[in-house]
């Protein structure tokens, strides 16, 4: 290959590359989805659907419109959410019930003081707000179990099929076999025991 071609063919790699670079960097972000938060009253407020209640608000933390801007889907399923500032940047962490025996330790509420001290900025401000009405959202979960109970069908009617066939092969019991073999061993012994007696023959004593 010439010396021409192989920078030629560098050029033409540049190009490209550059050009997809220039599509990237001028395709626009796709925007976060954020959910509306209404106002009820001065405790009381909607996101999208969700009513939640303010139960504390440290130094003034809460904040409405950068809750609504914060929020997330996957915030729908815990009993609290807990906001807490740090930077100028709102964070969100959410928490179940403290009765709640299937979440884990750190993800109940009476551990809040715990997650504030570990992972939160000395002194600063934050808030707690709880989820009013309706349940946990548990679409996915609900499935789960429906797919679960439907294999676990399944899996007993095999099962039931297979006892039918063990008990099927079961129908003649081995003892009885036994025996009859005993039985016929027997039979088969008592003539030979007759024949040695009719072939025995008693000799007289020579003088």
């Amino acid at each position: 290959m010439s010396k021409e071609k192989q920078p030629e063919k560098a050029k033409n790699i540049t190009d490209e590359l550059t050009n997809v670079l220039e599509e990237i960097i001028e395709e626009p972000a796709k925007p976060k989805k954020e959910e509306v938060a209404v106002a009820i009253s001065d405790t009381d407020f909607m996101i999208g659907s969700r009513q939640y209640k303010l139960v504390k608000n440290h130094r003034e933390g809460f904040d409405l419109e950068k809750l609504g801007e914060r929020y997330s889907d996957v915030l729908a399923r815990y009993d609290y959410i807990v906001g807490d500032w740090g930077y100028e940047q709102l964070r969100l962490k959410g928490f179940f019930e403290a009765d709640n025996r299937k979440a884990f330790p750190d993800q109940r509420i009476d551990m809040l003081e715990d997650y504030l001290y570990e992972y939160c900025n000395f002194g600063c401000a934050y808030f707690v707000i709880q989820r009013v009405g309706g349940k946990r959202e548990k679409g996915h979960s609900r499935q789960r179990r429906k797919k679960n109970t439907a294999s676990s069908e399944k899996q007993q009617a095999h099962v039931a099929e297979k006892r039918e066939v063990v008990a099927s092969r079961k129908s003649k019991p081995v003892i009885k076999n036994r025996r009859n073999e005993k039985t016929k061993n027997e039979k088969n012994d008592q003539p030979s025991k007759t024949t040695k007696k009719e072939g025995f023959v008693i000799r007289k004593r020579e003088d």
